[in-house]
Protein backbone atom coordinates (compact mmCIF):
# COMPACT_ATOMS: atom_id res chain seq x y z
CA UNK A 1 0.00 0.00 0.00
CA UNK A 2 2.70 2.47 0.88
CA UNK A 3 5.28 1.90 -2.43
CA UNK A 4 1.46 2.83 -4.50
CA UNK A 5 0.66 5.26 -2.52
CA UNK A 6 4.51 6.75 -3.26
CA UNK A 7 4.28 6.37 -6.87
CA UNK A 8 0.95 8.25 -7.18
CA UNK A 9 2.46 11.01 -5.94
CA UNK A 10 5.43 10.44 -7.83
CA UNK A 11 2.74 10.62 -11.18
CA UNK A 12 0.88 13.51 -9.97
CA UNK A 13 4.36 15.79 -9.95
CA UNK A 14 5.59 16.67 -13.66
CA UNK A 15 9.13 15.51 -15.06
CA UNK A 16 11.04 18.91 -15.84
CA UNK A 17 12.06 17.21 -18.99
CA UNK A 18 8.88 17.12 -20.27
CA UNK A 19 8.91 20.56 -20.49
CA UNK A 20 9.32 22.82 -23.75
CA UNK A 21 9.80 26.84 -24.03
CA UNK A 22 7.97 28.33 -26.51
CA UNK A 23 9.02 31.68 -27.64
CA UNK A 24 5.77 33.04 -29.65
CA UNK A 25 7.74 35.36 -32.76
CA UNK A 26 3.83 34.33 -34.88
CA UNK A 27 2.03 37.46 -34.91
CA UNK A 28 1.05 40.15 -37.22
CA UNK A 29 2.92 42.85 -35.25
CA UNK A 30 0.50 45.19 -36.98
CA UNK A 31 0.44 47.84 -34.63
CA UNK A 32 4.48 47.10 -34.36
CA UNK A 33 4.71 47.54 -37.95
CA UNK A 34 7.37 45.41 -38.11
CA UNK A 35 8.65 41.28 -36.85
CA UNK A 36 8.97 41.75 -32.90
CA UNK A 37 11.02 39.41 -32.84
CA UNK A 38 13.50 40.92 -35.18
CA UNK A 39 13.80 43.85 -32.88
CA UNK A 40 17.12 44.43 -31.35
CA UNK A 41 17.35 44.91 -27.38
CA UNK A 42 21.19 45.76 -26.50
CA UNK A 43 22.50 44.10 -29.54
CA UNK A 44 20.06 40.83 -29.38
CA UNK A 45 16.94 40.45 -31.37
CA UNK A 46 13.97 40.32 -29.03
CA UNK A 47 13.44 36.35 -29.93
CA UNK A 48 16.94 35.28 -28.79
CA UNK A 49 16.50 37.59 -25.78
CA UNK A 50 13.22 35.91 -24.34
CA UNK A 51 15.27 32.46 -25.04
CA UNK A 52 18.05 33.72 -22.85
CA UNK A 53 15.79 34.43 -20.03
CA UNK A 54 14.80 30.14 -20.24
CA UNK A 55 18.46 29.40 -20.56
CA UNK A 56 19.18 29.28 -16.62
CA UNK A 57 16.49 26.88 -16.42
CA UNK A 58 17.92 24.40 -18.65
CA UNK A 59 14.46 24.09 -21.15
CA UNK A 60 14.95 22.96 -24.77
CA UNK A 61 13.60 26.13 -26.95
CA UNK A 62 11.33 26.61 -30.06
CA UNK A 63 10.40 29.20 -31.88
CA UNK A 64 6.62 29.86 -33.31
CA UNK A 65 6.69 31.55 -36.22
CA UNK A 66 4.08 32.13 -39.52
CA UNK A 67 4.81 31.30 -43.05
CA UNK A 68 5.97 34.68 -44.03
CA UNK A 69 8.65 34.68 -41.62
CA UNK A 70 10.30 31.38 -42.40
CA UNK A 71 13.20 32.44 -44.64
CA UNK A 72 13.93 35.69 -42.49
CA UNK A 73 14.16 33.72 -39.21
CA UNK A 74 16.57 30.72 -41.13
CA UNK A 75 18.55 33.42 -42.08
CA UNK A 76 19.26 35.14 -39.20
CA UNK A 77 18.91 32.64 -36.71
CA UNK A 78 21.02 29.88 -38.46
CA UNK A 79 20.36 26.55 -35.96
CA UNK A 80 17.51 27.20 -34.32
CA UNK A 81 13.99 25.13 -34.65
CA UNK A 82 10.76 26.60 -35.87
CA UNK A 83 7.61 25.88 -35.75
CA UNK A 84 5.41 27.11 -38.38
CA UNK A 85 1.86 27.66 -37.67
CA UNK A 86 -0.74 25.04 -38.93
CA UNK A 87 -3.75 25.30 -37.08
CA UNK A 88 -6.63 27.01 -38.04
CA UNK A 89 -7.47 28.94 -35.19
CA UNK A 90 -7.55 32.99 -34.23
CA UNK A 91 -4.26 34.55 -32.26
CA UNK A 92 -1.90 33.46 -30.44
CA UNK A 93 -3.64 29.64 -29.65
CA UNK A 94 -2.81 29.39 -33.30
CA UNK A 95 0.71 29.18 -32.27
CA UNK A 96 0.69 26.96 -29.31
CA UNK A 97 -1.91 24.89 -31.06
CA UNK A 98 0.64 24.30 -33.44
CA UNK A 99 3.44 23.47 -31.40
CA UNK A 100 1.25 21.35 -29.96
CA UNK A 101 0.49 19.47 -33.14
CA UNK A 102 4.41 19.11 -33.40
CA UNK A 103 5.87 18.29 -30.08
CA UNK A 104 2.55 16.37 -28.75
CA UNK A 105 3.76 14.40 -25.90
CA UNK A 106 5.59 17.90 -24.43
CA UNK A 107 3.87 20.41 -22.08
CA UNK A 108 4.99 24.08 -23.08
CA UNK A 109 6.24 27.11 -21.09
CA UNK A 110 4.62 29.68 -23.64
CA UNK A 111 6.25 33.68 -23.60
CA UNK A 112 5.57 36.46 -25.94
CA UNK A 113 8.71 37.84 -27.75
CA UNK A 114 8.00 41.40 -26.71
CA UNK A 115 7.69 40.94 -23.02
CA UNK A 116 11.13 41.84 -23.00
CA UNK A 117 11.06 42.51 -19.34
CA UNK A 118 10.20 39.48 -17.72
CA UNK A 119 12.43 38.20 -14.93
CA UNK A 120 14.03 35.35 -13.65
CA UNK A 121 11.65 35.16 -10.59
CA UNK A 122 8.81 35.20 -12.49
CA UNK A 123 9.94 32.46 -14.42
CA UNK A 124 11.27 30.49 -11.51
CA UNK A 125 7.82 30.89 -9.54
CA UNK A 126 6.09 29.26 -12.83
CA UNK A 127 8.67 26.75 -12.81
CA UNK A 128 8.16 25.91 -8.93
CA UNK A 129 4.08 25.65 -9.08
CA UNK A 130 4.49 23.17 -12.02
CA UNK A 131 7.09 21.43 -10.39
CA UNK A 132 4.45 20.83 -7.31
CA UNK A 133 1.99 18.82 -9.84
CA UNK A 134 -1.35 18.55 -8.37
CA UNK A 135 -4.79 18.00 -10.56
CA UNK A 136 -4.03 21.36 -12.92
CA UNK A 137 -3.53 20.84 -16.60
CA UNK A 138 -2.67 24.84 -16.83
CA UNK A 139 -0.38 27.15 -14.78
CA UNK A 140 -0.84 31.00 -15.00
CA UNK A 141 -0.36 34.11 -13.51
CA UNK A 142 -3.94 35.94 -12.54
CA UNK A 143 -4.27 39.68 -11.94
CA UNK A 144 -7.59 41.33 -11.66
CA UNK A 145 -9.93 38.64 -13.24
CA UNK A 146 -7.37 37.45 -15.88
CA UNK A 147 -5.20 35.04 -16.04
CA UNK A 148 -1.57 36.09 -18.01
CA UNK A 149 -1.58 33.83 -20.83
CA UNK A 150 2.37 34.32 -21.44
CA UNK A 151 4.66 33.12 -19.02
CA UNK A 152 2.28 30.19 -18.43
CA UNK A 153 2.49 26.46 -18.90
CA UNK A 154 0.12 24.34 -20.84
CA UNK A 155 0.95 20.58 -20.64
CA UNK A 156 -0.12 17.69 -22.75
CA UNK A 157 -3.54 16.41 -21.02
CA UNK A 158 -4.79 20.20 -21.32
CA UNK A 159 -4.10 20.79 -24.51
CA UNK A 160 -5.44 17.29 -26.29
CA UNK A 161 -8.68 19.08 -25.47
CA UNK A 162 -8.16 22.32 -26.66
CA UNK A 163 -8.32 22.39 -30.52
CA UNK A 164 -12.17 23.65 -30.14
CA UNK A 165 -10.90 26.42 -28.46
CA UNK A 166 -10.58 30.12 -29.36
CA UNK A 167 -8.56 31.80 -26.80
CA UNK A 168 -5.52 31.09 -24.87
CA UNK A 169 -7.36 33.20 -22.22
CA UNK A 170 -10.70 30.90 -22.87
CA UNK A 171 -8.42 27.53 -22.19
CA UNK A 172 -6.99 29.18 -18.57
CA UNK A 173 -10.76 30.29 -17.72
CA UNK A 174 -12.51 26.59 -18.60
CA UNK A 175 -9.35 24.26 -17.90
CA UNK A 176 -7.99 23.24 -14.47
CA UNK A 177 -5.79 26.45 -14.19
CA UNK A 178 -3.51 26.52 -10.92
CA UNK A 179 -3.46 30.50 -10.68
CA UNK A 180 -0.95 31.95 -9.20
CA UNK A 181 -0.40 35.32 -7.87
CA UNK A 182 1.37 38.16 -9.97
CA UNK A 183 4.49 38.80 -8.20
CA UNK A 184 5.54 41.10 -10.31
CA UNK A 185 3.34 43.59 -12.96
CA UNK A 186 6.27 44.99 -14.72
CA UNK A 187 7.39 41.47 -15.93
CA UNK A 188 4.13 40.86 -18.31
CA UNK A 189 4.33 44.55 -20.28
CA UNK A 190 4.47 43.85 -23.66
CA UNK A 191 5.40 46.38 -26.19
CA UNK A 192 2.78 46.42 -29.30
CA UNK A 193 4.51 50.20 -30.56
CA UNK A 194 7.93 52.11 -29.98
Amino acid sequence: MLISLRQGIRAAIPDMSNLVGVILCGGESSRMGRDKGRILKDGTPWALHMADKLAPFGLPVVFSVNASQVDDYTVQFPGIRLVVDEVDVPGPLKGLLSVHRQIPDKDLLLLACDMVDMDQDTIGGLLEAYRTGGPYVYFAYYDEGFYQPFCAIYTVAGLEGALGGNSLQGLLRVGRTKALDLPNSEAFRNYNTM
